[in-house]
């Protein structure tokens, strides 16, 4: 942790280095969200973040996850997955496989996660799903599972396309 600069200073770096990404992402997806796939984007980012919100505090209970304060789990989920994450989907989802698509989410989700490490002294936990010990295993671990995004987003999409109005499903 770089605990010599302030707590406001280490949060305008973190939401600096998520503006970074998003424009790196932004780069990455050739096309941006049609008008009519705005719903769709909203709909995601609306269901993620709060769900890994409270899926990070759930995790800590039960020893799969080390705490994260709340305003680090807030600006986690609220604007890396919920925002940043969601940016990036929707740009990608049609030119990219999925197995692409998450290598780029999961690397994107590890850069994240060491620079959070290094500016608030969290992602460190003893073992990743009691498996795989250290907590280097333990960061790229939850970097891989957000690898999964796009795919529990797809298939998200697909069961939410028949009730919700407004859903685009690829």
């Amino acid at each position: 942790m770089i605990p010599t600069l302030p707590l406001e200073l280490r949060v305008g770096v973190v939401l600096a280095l998520y503006a970074l990404l998003t424009v790196v992402t932004v780069a990455i997806a050739s096309r941006r969200a049609e008008p009519e796939e705005r719903r769709t984007a909203a709909v995601i980012g609306g269901i993620w973040a709060p769900a890994v919100f409270l899926g990070n505090y759930a995790f800590y209970r039960v020893g799969l996850m080390s705490f994260l304060p709340w305003l680090n789990n807030f600006l986690h989920t609220f604007l890396w997955i919920g925002g940043c994450l969601t940016v990036l989907y929707m740009g990608v989802r049609k030119d990219l496989g999925l197995i692409e698509q998450g290598l780029v989410f999961a690397l994107l989700s590890f850069i994240v996660k060491v620079a959070e490490r290094a500016l608030f002294g969290i992602w460190e936990h003893a073992h990743f799903f009691w498996v795989f010990p250290g907590e280097w295993a333990y960061i790229v671990g939850w970097s891989l599972a957000d690898g999964l995004y796009p795919v529990l987003t797809l298939w998200g999409i697909r069961i939410l396309a028949g009730r919700v109005s407004g859903i685009v499903a690829v």
